[in-house]
């Protein structure tokens, strides 16, 4: 009896052992690590956040709730979203800052932080049909690129409307950014529309069938902008994926065995899944290495750095990067397709109303990224216009163009114009057209209400790649309302994904700093903690304790404290 139930102990042993036979196919146990009842069967989800600290799996159920589960068990968040606006869209989708978007009523899109915040949230057109089931794409600061009703339209990392397109015919597949960092949809009239950043129509290319699914392909420092490489994979309804370069010319075209659903790029190999569920590799010429049925049909596919995971219907297939199938994993009454997060646990939504966690894999590691480069720095404009413009210092000229600005954003106007907009109210801020005036000349033109204005301005365009002329701000600034408004605008932005934000929050408050200044970045600390959901860097906890000691006076210290205490969460 003893012997039997050792052997009993060492079956179950192997067969959830992360080491089982890596050379062979395995089968992994269907015992769960953990569930979570939810309150419906599931709209959208799961997906996995794996950039996360903890990674995170959300599910969105049909009674409106929108769960955030950590791969230990831990429920995050639950929100219950408001019953306006009719059903949440059918997708989840994940920006680069951790933070879920999802559609509210086809008429509103909303993103919300692991902590269960709402980050921001913007308003859309209505979108007919199933175009309300198709998931943004995101640039690499964060801007979301949306099916808005007929149009295409960008949204800042804070929400704002930066700009629309009309579509000449509906989307046939959700959106993506190439190599290149342009948002690429496809129509269904057989063509593929391919944007700027900034709203420009840079191609609208003619590929004989529409456009099932689209990949970024990038290249270390090249960003896809060579005319021999690739910057985007494109799988179409005729079996046919295709290779384009920046201008839109094919490089590659393979045929196929069913339709491509689902592309991954790694940095030097594409992955593919079809239709029918083969897994194929290629190079960036288009030469197949390998290929491997997998059973996962209309799936989807994830690439980590040592396994390539096929995922279909209650199923999931872990390959090598050679194509040689590890394990294999069906889940019974899976509600749709699992999520992989990084410890290797499939999570699974079930009809029974039960989101569950099964290990299924070693641990993976963080997923192999697209690799989209940033877009370009801001130029300076201060010797352009003070060339043609004497008067470019003119505290109520610049004041009049800032408002010209933010008519524009109001409007979701911006487009093109957003690189000079946001070069403008970063000359504007850091003083840029007043180093050849005299002092008494700085004195004059020393109004700091334009400063201040271009401050909340570039914080409404949205963008992380707009905070080095608030850095600046911080650091040589001599009027408090100046400094206090950059603080605020970086509270605004909210995120910080490099922590340079709360390095220069950290160097503002170790000179030391006025009162006011010193509320402001306590207050834009503990703002930016809990509108990202994310534990600030650990400058941002330096500056908040340096906030609570002397010399700073009782009411800056008291205030430091209590923020620490109330960002512990995010930690």
């Amino acid at each position: 009896m003893r012997a039997t139930r050792c052997a009993r102990l060492l079956g179950l042993a192997l067969a959830m052992s992360p080491a089982v036979a890596f050379g062979q196919a395995g089968t992994s146990a269907l015992d769960p690590a953990f569930r979570l009842p939810a309150g419906g069967r599931a709209i959208a989800g799961p997906v996995v956040d794996a950039l996360c600290s903890p990674p995170v799996a959300w599910l969105l159920s049909e009674d409106r709730s929108l769960y955030a589960l950590t791969e230990t068990g831990t429920l995050s968040a639950r929100v219950e979203l408001d019953a306006q606006g009719g059903t949440p869209g059918a997708f989840l989708a994940v920006d680069p800052f951790g933070r879920v978007v999802l559609a509210l009523g086809g008429s509103r899109l909303a993103a919300y932080t692991k902590m269960g915040s709402v980050a921001w949230e913007a308003r859309t057109e209505p979108v007919p049909g199933a175009a309300a089931s198709f998931a943004p794409a995101f640039g690499p600061d964060g801007r979301a690129f949306a099916l808005s009703g007929s149009s295409f339209a960008c949204f800042s990392a804070t929400g704002r409307n930066l700009w629309t397109l009309a579509l000449p015919a509906a989307a046939s597949c959700p959106p993506a950014v190439d190599g290149s960092g342009r948002p690429c949809l496809g129509l269904a009239d057989g063509r593929l529309l391919i944007a700027t950043p900034y709203g420009g129509e840079a191609a609208l290319l003619s590929l004989g069938s529409p456009a099932r699914c689209l990949a970024p392909i990038a290249f270390p420092g090249g960003g896809g902008s060579s005319p021999g490489l690739p910057c985007l994979a494109v799988g179409l309804a005729d079996g046919r994926l295709l290779l384009l370069g920046e201008g839109g010319h094919s490089i590659a075209e393979r045929r196929c065995r069913a339709v491509p659903v689902s592309l991954a790029w790694d940095g030097s190999v594409l992955y593919g899944l079809d239709s029918g569920g083969e897994a194929f590799a290629l190079t960036a010429s288009g030469k197949e290495l390998w290929a491997a049925a997998t059973g996962c049909r209309d799936g989807s596919l994830r690439v980590f750095p040592e396994r390539v995971i096929a995922l279909g219907q209650g199923k999931a297939v872990s390959l090598s990067r050679q194509g040689e199938v590890f394990r294999e994993m069906s889940i019974p009454g899976a509600a749709g397709i699992p999520a992989i997060s990084p410890a290797g646990l499939a999570f699974s939504s079930g009809s029974d109303w039960v989101l569950a966690a099964y290990p299924f894999e070693r641990r993976l590691g963080d997923p192999s990224p697209a690799g989209v480069p940033d877009y370009p720095g801001l130029p300076d404009p201060a010797p352009r216009l003070l060339q043609f413009d004497p008067f470019a210092a003119d505290s109520d000229r610049q004041l009049t163009r800032l408002a010209d600005i933010e008519k524009s954003l109001q409007s979701g106007s911006i487009g093109e114009g957003e690189i000079d907009a946001a070069a403008y109210c970063a000359a504007v801020a850091t003083r840029a057209f007043e180093l050849g005036l005299t002092d008494l000349e700085r004195r004059r033109h020393g109004n700091p209400l334009p400063r201040a204005r271009a401050c909340w301005l570039l914080a409404s365009l949205g963008s992380p790649a707009y905070r080095e002329p608030l850095f600046r701000v911080l650091e040589s600034e001599d009027d408090p309302a100046v400094r206090a408004a950059a603080c605020e605008a970086l509270a605004t932005l909210s995120v910080d994904p490099d922590g340079r934000s709360m390095a220069a929050f950290l160097a503002a408050a170790a000179k030391p700093v006025d009162e006011r200044t010193a509320l402001v970045i306590v207050a834009a600390i503990e703002g930016m903690a809990l509108r990202s959901g994310q534990a600030p860097a650990e400058d941002g906890l330096r500056a908040l304790i340096k906030l609570s000691t002397k010399p700073y006076g009782l009411s800056v210290r008291s205030r430091a404290s209590a923020a620490l205490g109330r960002i512990s969460g995010t930690l």
